[in-house]
């Protein structure tokens, strides 16, 4: 799957080079590898649903440089570690673990549901149940402070994040104001959350019945602005397929695309969206029934299908 963002771009002013600098070192730092390597560790001892650790890649960081004008010392992100939780209840452990480890940390807290909604669109732009932690360490010698962004949060939220992330938070494609664009991410992210909730997790007939409820309502009252912007809704919709498939076949996945060239990997996300569309349109159902019975038949395919 191709990315939206345009990251074709050269270091040119003198802050920009200082970025470039900057992040050159951290790919190349052992000191941060070893770093990584001891959060991946926990991460398995504590036995996480999936872990995800980045350093931001040089064209990334040049490129938000250029949208926020954030300089190098503002940035809270150049690397990046997530924590995905089975459930809520794994988050605060770990959350503890890490403000032992980074204790000079700044601590954000989204774990609670009624925090993020306002009722229907979140308050902060932020993944809904999750918890971040924002950390300057020097772990470099003779260098600046390290900015390091760490996420606690489940897997439902995750994946609504993704969801919402490429498809319009970063796709520099939409051509519109950002109050909307904003808006458009909140009320998508939102949307996700609830369908990631219907799908990933073993709810009760009741517990079924409102989140179906929910979300029908948030998607009534954002009738016409969905509307109006329906290809980056239904490329959000798809978003969430792909990384459904992708994260409960991830061990195959991995192994397969070893193979691949990049351009085949792109291909191959491509080819788990247009398939998740076309089971869609097979149910004669509602939106919501048919998006949910499409995930039950995706997770039936062998990946092989899609190479």
């Amino acid at each position: 799957m191709k990315t939206k963002m345009n990251l074709n771009v050269i270091a040119n002013d003198e802050e920009e080079k200082k970025i470039e600098k900057f992040i050159t070192l951290l790919h190349n730092s052992n000191e941060v590898k070893q770093f990584l390597n001891s959060m991946e560790n926990e991460a398995i001892a504590r036995k996480v649903f999936k872990y995800r650790a980045r350093i931001k890649n040089v064209d990334s960081a040049i490129r938000t440089y250029r949208i926020n004008k954030k300089k190098l010392v503002e940035v809270h992100d150049y690397v990046g570690i997530s924590f995905i939780t089975n459930t809520e209840d794994e988050i605060y452990p770990i959350v503890e673990y890490l403000k032992k480890q980074l204790p000079n940390s700044e601590h954000i807290n989204f774990v609670a549901e009624e925090y993020i909604y306002s009722p229907l669109v979140y308050i902060k732009w932020v993944p809904p149940l999750g918890y971040n932690i924002f950390a300057k360490e020097k772990l470099i010698p003779n260098q600046m402070e390290i900015p390091i962004e760490i996420r606690v949060c489940s897997k439902e939220a995750y994946i609504s994040e993704q969801s919402a992330y490429y498809s319009v938070q970063k796709n520099d494609t939409i051509k519109m104001p950002i109050e909307e664009k904003n808006k458009l991410r909140n009320i998508v992210q939102h949307i996700t959350y609830k369908l990631a909730l219907l799908n990933l997790r073993n709810l009760t007939y009741e517990e079924r019945q409102k989140h179906a409820n929910e979300l029908t309502e948030i998607i009534n009252k954002n009738k016409d602005f969905l509307k109006t912007n329906n290809d980056l809704c239904q490329d959000a919709i798809l978003d969430f397929g792909r990384l459904v498939y992708r994260l409960e076949n991830e061990y195959e996945i991995v192994e397969m695309e070893k193979q691949l060239s990049e351009d085949e990997i792109d291909n191959f996300d491509d080819r788990i969206k247009t398939k998740f569309y076309m089971l869609i349109q097979e149910e004669n159902e509602n939106i919501i029934n048919a998006i949910c019975k499409a995930v039950t038949k995706m997770r039936k395919i062998k990946c092989s299908v899609f190479i």
